[in-house]
């Protein structure tokens, strides 16, 4: 009996299709809409029967697509999916022993989805403006509009942006420039019509308005920790072709000091001019506004070769000690005087 039950299990297992177990069944296909267009990107679902197993794949940039199942058993569920697009699904099988090629195409319709209607509703946005007056102060901020014509600074100083700033409250100039809330130089933030002012100074026929600010909440105005020196030049005249000049002569004659002032000369010889020009160059379009400052300044300081004993006595230099260094020099040869060496200290800017 043993014989003969393992006999018949050859037999069964021998008279199974070769393509029974193991086979390959390949699907493949092609998605277009009802436009004739090939369906992108569309997914792709396909279920096996009986046992439900599940692969997916989107279709190419022709619309095609193919997948293969292991040990297929010649039944499949096809659907495809795509946005845009009702979905659609199909049925393929065939008997018989494998490997099966099946070939599913699928034309999808547009599906046109109706939404709700939607009101959407905004206000416009008010634009930002700067409505400060060139004569008032900005709220919360420590400044003042000055053009230092006032009689607050003297006429060889007039442009001068760090002497325009040391007339507000609460300012300190130092060797360095104005300070202010303790802050240094460094701090501060020079601006002509609000870019970047390198200079010191602006000509003085150049009808400016200044701005120096200390604080401000305007978060439009940064950069600055200290103080915020803002030139601005205005627009020239439409109805007028201005012209502006100014000459300062300023000479030690006219200049009063004491014996040490004189003695370290602190008494200098200056001369500056100054031209500006505005106007409309252009009908209803283009103006103009220029200027231009040339000045020199000379003064004779006080030096070892000039200076007498008082002067040396007040500089903490011993006089003996002076004439010392003179007579080393000279026997070294070391020329103190002549050409190419200046007796007084000059300069001259333009702006």
């Amino acid at each position: 009996m043993l014989r003969l039950s393992f006999a018949l299990l050859l037999a069964v297992v021998a008279g199974q299709p070769a393509g029974a177990q193991g086979a390959s069944d390949r699907l493949r296909g092609r998605v277009i809409n009802d436009s004739a267009q090939a369906v992108i990107g569309a997914s792709v679902f396909i279920t096996r029967g009986p046992d439900r197993k599940l692969l997916q794949t989107t279709t190419d940039s022709s619309g095609r697509w193919s997948l293969s199942f292991e040990n297929g058993t010649g039944d499949y569920l096809v659907a495809v999916t795509a946005v845009g697009y009702a979905n659609a699904r199909r049925r393929v099988q065939e008997d018989g022993p494998g490997p099966h090629s099946f070939i599913a195409d699928f034309t999808l319709a547009r599906d046109l989805s109706t939404l709700a209607a939607v009101n959407v509703t905004t206000k416009k946005p008010e634009r930002a403006e700067d409505r400060t007056s060139p004569f008032s102060p900005e709220t919360g901020a420590s400044e003042r509009w000055a053009d230092g014509v006032a009689g607050q600074l003297a006429p060889g100083a007039q442009g001068d942006l760090n002497g325009l700033a040391s007339t507000n409250p609460g300012i300190t100039v130092g060797p360095n420039g104005p300070a202010i809330l303790g802050s240094g130089a460094q701090s501060n933030l020079t601006t002509l019509n609000g870019m970047a002012l390198p200079g010191g100074s602006i000509p003085r026929a150049a009808r400016p308005q200044t701005r120096v600010s200390g604080a401000t909440y305007d978060a439009t105005r940064g950069g600055f920790a200290g103080a915020n020196i803002d030139v601005q030049l205005g627009p020239g005249d439409r109805n007028f072709q201005q012209r502006r000049a100014f000459l300062t002569v300023d000479q030690p004659s006219l200049q009063f000091t004491d014996a040490t002032g004189r003695a370290l000369g602190a008494r200098t010889s200056s001369l500056k001019g100054s031209v500006g020009l505005d106007g409309e160059l252009i009908r209803q379009a283009l103006t103009y506004n220029v200027s231009v400052e040339a000045g020199r300044v000379e003064s004779a300081p006080a030096t070892l070769l000039t200076a007498d004993a008082a002067t040396f006595a007040r500089a903490g230099v011993s006089a003996d000690s002076a004439a010392r260094l003179r007579t080393v020099a000279g026997a070294l040869g070391i020329p103190l005087s002549g050409l190419g060496i200046p007796l007084s200290r000059e300069r001259e800017s333009v702006t």
